[in-house]
């Protein structure tokens, strides 16, 4: 199965048109009328421009191109201390090296930077508090640490969004829930880097909630963006369009 990155080459025609660039962040702007946000977040050392060609390609962009802003956000670069502390992109700090030393860890700041996470999720925060349309027609979704960060701030905003489609990430135990915003998480069954038993057990809270929440198995997907990602978060989409 050939992957995104593998895909785009094919698909890609002019990705510039429409298009600024504030502080790293890319902002993909509506043809006619902004009706609709996405805001969206990579992964650990990763950049926007890594999803630019897929959320510029309407035969990709879950979202109509004509009606609304794509906002790829760039997170911002700090020492991880998983790596003996090299610099990169990250939402957050990573105190473990790997997964296998979770278990048994009962405190967050053992686990991950909290407070740089909730610093992220403030952010992002301010950003939807921002944007000049109904709360109801701003998504938010993620890959990854990005996944991580779209689940925490989009059930702990003061309002309810339209949607959090988050790829290949897991739930921190300090999020809050103060909103119904419709859930769907999509997750690679062979991914290594975040094993889908741990990110099942991270969700389990999401099941007792009123929020819509779906939870969908990717049958010989590792840890990445395929096709049927975007071809899932689209169907989502369109069920939940206001």
């Amino acid at each position: 199965m050939l992957s995104l990155k593998e895909l785009i080459p094919a698909l890609t025609k002019d990705f510039t048109q429409g298009i600024t660039r504030v502080d790293k962040h890319i902002y993909i702007n509506p043809k006619k009328e902004h009706k609709y946000t996405f805001i969206w977040m990579h992964g650990l050392e990763d950049v926007p421009d890594s999803f630019l060609a897929g959320f510029n390609n309407p035969e990709l962009n879950p979202f109509d191109n004509e009606t609304t802003k794509v906002i790829l956000l760039c997170a911002p670069v700090r020492p991880l201390t998983k790596n003996q502390g090299e610099m990169m992109t990250s939402w957050y700090d990573i105190m473990i090296p790997n997964w296998k030393q979770f278990w048994g860890i009962k405190t967050d700041k053992e686990l991950w930077g909290v407070d740089q996470a909730i610093e992220s999720r403030n952010f992002i925060w301010s950003l939807i508090d921002q944007e000049p349309i109904p709360k109801k027609n701003i998504f938010i979704g993620g890959f990854s640490q990005g996944c991580c960060m779209s689940l925490l701030a989009g059930l702990g905003y003061k309002e309810s969004l339209g949607g959090i489609l988050g790829n290949s990430g897991f739930l921190f135990p300090f999020t809050e829930f103060n909103n119904k915003t419709p859930i769907q998480i999509l997750h690679g069954e062979e991914d290594e880097v975040i094993p889908y038993e741990f990110a099942e057990k991270s969700i389990q809270p999401l099941i007792k909630l009123e929020n819509e929440f779906n939870l969908i198995k990717l049958k010989g997907i590792e840890h990445a963006m395929m096709m049927d990602n975007f071809k899932l978060m689209k169907e989502f989409v369109m069920k939940h369009l206001q």
